[in-house]
């Protein structure tokens, strides 16, 4: 039971109260891997671990560098979760593998996704504590509490953090749904914290240039009701999988119309299974049907949902546009509900998959030729300002958007009340002091891009990805050399050899001129005076090759250089 709250007045500072620190190890000047970060004293308290999707084809995603957390392991009290989305939970196994978290607090949906993320990559199940709207957490420094806001999942949660230095709020992702489908929004509780006094308030700057109310998500149920209704034949509605109000009322639809449910792809089969499972979403057992058995029904019989809505290239979705689906082979009689918006960097991909549906045959249906079969989980301008009269901050930090989202909820910031002065735009790793209900900028901590992909958790850095991305486009020339250290001379002029980098056509007069300008350079840096050492042999000969190589081809491959050594040589000999 949630306590009695109290009047949270900054206090008198007294030498043994340390102050707060707020900042963000991602989420800024970006949309994804949101990580947030509460400090005070001997207590950091971490909110959300996401994941960032990039288009390289060498990765899976981008998260945070975990350095800070790991080298201030001992005072990691917990993770708070406010919502289930990837951008917010995709970076928690690898989290865990980096550092060890006492608890998890989350809600129902966002657990049972971080269960099965952590059993699926062999991460140790974490311990998590159920959260709602009415639990609190008592620390040392804080009274943490949590209040309900709308959004796209179930179980989406604000949190404000009490301190003797004041008050912390962040609002999470949200909108203000006034016809929700799922749990209203905590106006009131948002109203106590205003009244009680918010001294800085972290807040979704995703739709900050969206001038109007973002939809209703009752609206586009009410929207594709008659479209299912009318169709011909099956229906395929693609859909965010994690967009789990908009999945259930479309299954709610599907049995309105007497059609069986057909899932394809594997986030939507594994939300569904979850949201069933905590008995979010609530059918007859017999209602999803084995894709094996969809030939067993008419197609007026059939409702399909199915992942693919950013064109990816190996999603269900592609499969039935370009005619690799082994189930569903697209024909005149089908609908195809894009109940979705293509995410920046996604429309050519999108486009691809539309042009394909409809040259077979399908009638597509999006957002554009049919406004209303999606709506955004993210308030615009105009909800954004109902959360600034609600919380009335002192001091605002937008967080969760690029740079220009982040200059937009500031000028709505100040919109609101909110001074100038009093409103910061930080990068990640940029901190704020909270002092007494004082807020200023102080030193940052470090704060990096990690890429992953399936095979570890451990993650590369840029420069890697970089190097990889590269080779890629321009290939890799390894240049060998042989020396003798003991008289500083070259005993094996150097070797050259590429892949990928240019046509054979010329290539071995190329590769002697590489030789011979490396040799030319490695002779000169011998009787230049200098300190000579491995590292200066290693940079001569990747700066000569380089130059070489763009003057001659205009490309720029990676340059490793393998030095054999004679005394090396010999001694291991002996």
């Amino acid at each position: 039971m949630e306590n009695k709250q109290t009047n949270n007045k900054p206090t008198k500072n007294k030498s043994n109260v340390p102050p707060m620190y707020v900042y963000a190890l991602g989420g800024l000047g970006e949309v994804g891997k949101n990580m947030y970060v509460v400090e005070q004293g001997n207590e950091i308290w971490i909110m959300d671990s996401g994941i960032k999707f990039a288009n390289e084809v060498t990765i899976d995603g981008i998260i945070p560098s975990f350095d800070y957390l790991v080298k201030n392991q001992k005072k990691i009290q917990g993770l708070l979760i406010t919502h289930g989305h990837e951008d917010h939970i995709g970076a928690v196994p690898h989290l865990l593998n980096a550092v060890k978290i006492p608890k998890i607090y989350a809600g129902r949906i966002a657990a049972g996704l971080i269960w099965k993320k952590t059993s699926e990559r062999r991460v140790a199940r974490p311990k998590i504590q159920m959260i709602n709207n009415k639990y609190t957490i008592k620390s040392q420094n804080f009274k943490i509490s949590f209040f309900n806001v709308n959004h796209s999942i179930p179980d989406s949660f604000g949190i404000a953090f009490k301190s003797k230095h004041g008050t912390v709020v962040n609002t999470g992702d949200f909108k203000f749904d006034l016809t929700p489908v799922g749990s209203r929004s905590d106006m009131s509780k948002m109203t106590q914290l205003g009244d009680q006094g918010v001294t800085l308030m972290l807040s979704d700057s995703t739709n900050s240039s969206v001038k109007t109310f973002s939809p209703s998500e009752a609206d586009v149920r009410d929207t594709i009701d008659p479209l299912i209704k009318n169709a011909k034949g099956r229906v395929i509605t693609a859909t965010f999988a994690s967009n789990v109000y908009r999945v259930r009322e479309i299954i709610k639809l599907a049995h309105k119309h007497n059609r069986k449910i057909v899932i394809f792809g594997y986030s939507m089969d594994k939300v569904v299974t979850i949201a069933r499972k905590i008995k979010y979403i609530n059918i007859p057992e017999n209602f999803i049907i084995d894709p094996r058995k969809i030939k067993n029904y008419d197609d007026k019989e059939i409702l399909i949902l199915s992942t693919g809505t950013q064109g990816e290239l190996n999603a269900a979705l592609s499969k039935m546009a370009t005619g690799r689906h082994k189930q569903v082979k697209i024909n005149e009689n089908d609908t195809v509900i894009f109940a979705s918006s293509a995410i920046p960097g996604n429309y050519e991909g999108v486009e691809v998959v539309t042009n394909e549906l409809i040259k077979k045959g399908a009638t597509v249906i999006d957002n554009k030729t049919n406004p209303g079969v999606h709506a955004s989980g993210h308030g615009g301008r105009s909800e954004q300002l109902i959360m600034f009269s609600l919380l009335r901050p002192q001091h605002f930090m937008p967080v969760h958007g690029e740079t220009v989202m982040q200059l937009e909820h500031a000028n709505t910031a100040v919109a609101s009340g909110v001074s100038r002065k009093n409103v910061f735009i930080l990068s990640n790793g940029g901190r704020l002091k909270i002092e007494n209900g004082k807020v200023e900028e102080a030193s940052s901590v470090p704060a990096a891009d990690v890429y992953v992909d399936e095979t570890k958790l451990t993650g590369q850095s840029q420069k890697v990805i970089s190097d990889r991305l590269t080779m890629s486009k321009n290939g890799v020339i390894t240049v060998t050399v042989g020396i003798d250290s003991n008289k500083n001379e070259i005993i094996i002029d150097p070797v050259i050899e590429a892949k990928g980098a240019f046509s054979t056509e010329g290539a071995a007069q190329f590769m002697k001129d590489v030789s011979t300008s490396v040799k030319t350079d490695l002779q000169a840096y011998y009787k230049s005076g200098e300190k000579i050492s491995f590292n200066g042999i290693k940079e001569v000969i990747k700066a000569t090759t380089e130059a070489e190589v763009f003057r001659q081809r205009k490309i720029n491959p990676v340059v490793v250089p393998i030095i054999l050594n004679k005394q090396i040589q010999r001694s291991e000999d002996e």
